[in-house]
């Protein structure tokens, strides 16, 4: 019914088969209990309690001749004695039973829960960044809290009835298959299971449309958790153009869309119980109507009759548990895309090693495509190690993608990268990305101190290294100024200290990681003019010795470098030293004109 999905998840229970193992056995006391305690209470028990002489006679249980066993039956004199400790005494098995197997089950839910939590988490941070470009932020936040609960759904809290409810329905369809062919012409009796296929057709349509109820249920919840994370990460955007009524407007409108969903799936969900009641019953009066034409005792039929609708409880409870299903798979198959997202840029299997990076860059015959989209068309250019190079070209022409292929965000479609001589596919990711520092032109703080920030350039660094970094980042002055100096908590993305107390920050990290290759991607391009030439001399600090590769807009930024490369269109039209290439390339004579009113 399900096929595709569930296997994946079976391996999150490794680890909890003794609880599973417990709670299976505990329900099946409980199975025992209900199907065979209440039938064996209306049809034998009470009878002989109230003074039934064939009820007193009949054993309660009679076994075939070949296992030798006496049959059971009530003990005499003590039949009314026997009746009033017989229901609570099957109650207690029933009750403790269905505690335990409860019990079991929820805290290897809890384990299961988090164990998929934990993968799905790490699975994201290890996929590549073209992932997050066919994904929002509130498609995956859906797929971390509202899909991994769908896991639990189908593993712990169905678990519970898929354990018990078989039991349950197999000791009742039992009891009715045994008293039936007891009697004289019983498989009469048996015409009346025939409507257990039936309440399977009404189970499976009911199935069918309630997955579809819930495909555009979950679509229209993902799209107001995308609507609530844009609209939480941008509050001064929203305020500063008047836009709150209108994300109001669109905020309500995906919700609204989601409660009429939910509406239908609610119209199908419970429309099963009455459903399957209706056939229940239709069951019990066949039962009832072939009793009285075939001149069964009442003791007899009250016990058919009582297996027959304990028989059909399981499988109400059974038909519940495959609309959950139904529902929960829409978040296991959207589970499963991120378990099976291809790896893109996988790690070598066998890296070679590099005793100590040097930081050469050669690209040989680079092409990068995106969708159908061809971004770079066959890169050719060596980068020395320890040479500045600017990276200048109008907006689309392939700088940042240039960048990105050098710490293995992205790998090219045609063509290798290489480091000091390596294709950068045959070197751990690990190590290539720990000799790489990226400051970026939103640096990205986490929501702890100022030190803590500063140390995941380097984890192991002692406090005075961070504090050294701090001061060549010229950020020590401003740090020492706050109240609570490096243990200052700067927020989620650093939303506690400006902006350029930020760049500065991520410098620091970048000096206290001490690589050998730096990647400045548009590093000041969100800083005014002041901010800027504040923070330019400790770029230029952090530059010296290092390959280092600058994305800029702003050329304030570049008029120091070894050398720049123009892009244009996803090749190289230009490559040399800066007045060189400001005397025999258009373009960029161009922009620069643009920018500084000078020239060169």
């Amino acid at each position: 019914m399900f096929r595709g999905h569930y296997h994946t998840y079976i391996r999150f229970l490794r680890g909890n088969w003794h609880l599973l193992t417990a709670a299976a056995l505990a329900g099946l006391l409980y199975a025992a209990s209900s199907a065979l305690g209440v039938p064996f209470l209306l049809g034998k028990v009470l009878p002989a309690a109230f003074g039934d002489k064939n009820a007193i006679e009949t054993p309660i249980i009679s076994f075939p001749a070949w296992i030798g066993w006496q049959p059971w039956v009530l003990p005499r004199g003590h039949e009314t004695e026997f009746a009033v400790l017989f229901l609570p005494t099957v109650f207690i098995f029933r009750g403790i039973s269905q505690w335990i197997a409860g019990t079991l089950i929820n805290i290897a839910g809890i384990r299961v829960i988090e164990a998929v939590r934990s993968e799905v988490f790490a699975r994201i941070q290890r996929l590549p960044l073209s992932f997050f470009g066919r994904m929002t932020t509130g498609d995956l936040m859906q797929r971390l809290t509202g899909d991994v609960a769908s896991v639990r759904l189908v593993l712990i809290d169905v678990t519970n009835d898929i354990m018990i409810q078989p039991f349950t329905l197999i000791f009742a369809v039992g009891m009715v298959v045994y008293t039936c062919l007891s009697l004289h012409e019983g498989w009469r009796f048996l015409l009346c299971l025939l409507v257990v296929p039936i309440s399977v057709f009404v189970v499976r349509f009911i199935g069918q449309k309630l997955q579809k109820r819930a495909r555009l249920s979950n679509a229209a919840y993902v799209r107001v958790t995308s609507i609530a994370v844009e609209n939480l990460q941008s509050p001064r955007e929203i305020r500063a153009y008047n836009l709150e009524d209108r994300e109001i407007a669109r905020f309500n409108q995906a919700s609204s869309a989601g409660l009429h969903a939910q509406g239908r799936i609610a119209r199908y969900d419970k429309a099963l119980s009455p459903l399957l009641e209706l056939v229940a019953a239709s069951g019990i009066a066949l039962a009832i109507w072939v009793g009285a034409n075939s001149g069964l005792d009442l003791p007899r039929l009250l016990i058919i009759i009582a297996a027959l609708y304990i028989a059909y409880e399981p499988i109400k409870k059974l038909g519940r548990v495959s609309n959950m299903l139904r529902l929960a798979e829409v978040g296991l198959s959207r589970l499963t895309e991120i378990f099976d997202a291809p790896d893109e840029v996988p790690d070598p299997v066998d890296p070679v090693r590099i005793s100590k990076v040097r930081g050469e860059l050669t690209f040989q015959g680079v092409s990068f495509t995106y969708g159908r989209e061809t971004v770079l068309h066959s890169i050719v250019t060596k980068i020395p190690a320890g040479q500045s190079v600017a990276l200048v070209g109008p907006s689309g022409a392939g700088k940042s993608t240039f960048l990105n292929l050098i710490p293995r965000f992205f790998d090219p479609s045609e063509g290798l990268v290489m480091l000091d001589g390596h294709d950068l596919r045959k070197i751990s990711l690990a190590e290539l990305r720990s000799s790489i520092a990226l400051v970026s032109q939103e640096p990205v703080l986490f929501d702890g101190s100022i030190r803590d920030n500063i140390r995941l350039g380097r984890p192991g660094a002692d406090d005075a290294a961070v504090e050294h970094a701090a001061k060549l980042a010229g950020a020590l002055d401003f740090i020492r100024s706050l109240p609570a100096g490096f243990e200052t908590r700067v927020g989620e993305r650093g939303a506690a200290l400006s902006g350029g107390q930020r760049q500065r920050v991520a410098i620091a990290r970048a000096f206290l990681k001490d690589a050998p290759i730096l990647l400045l991607d548009e590093a000041t391009s969100s800083l005014d003019t002041d901010t800027e030439r504040a923070i330019q001399s400790s770029l230029a600090e952090l530059m010296r010795g290092r390959t280092t590769l600058i994305v800029a807009h702003r050329f304030s930024t570049i008029r120091d470098v070894d050398r720049v490369l123009v892009l244009d269109k996803g090749q190289i039209v230009a490559d040399g030293p800066r007045d060189k290439v400001y005397a025999t390339n258009e373009l960029f004579r161009r922009l620069w004109d643009q920018q500084s009113g000078e020239a060169v």
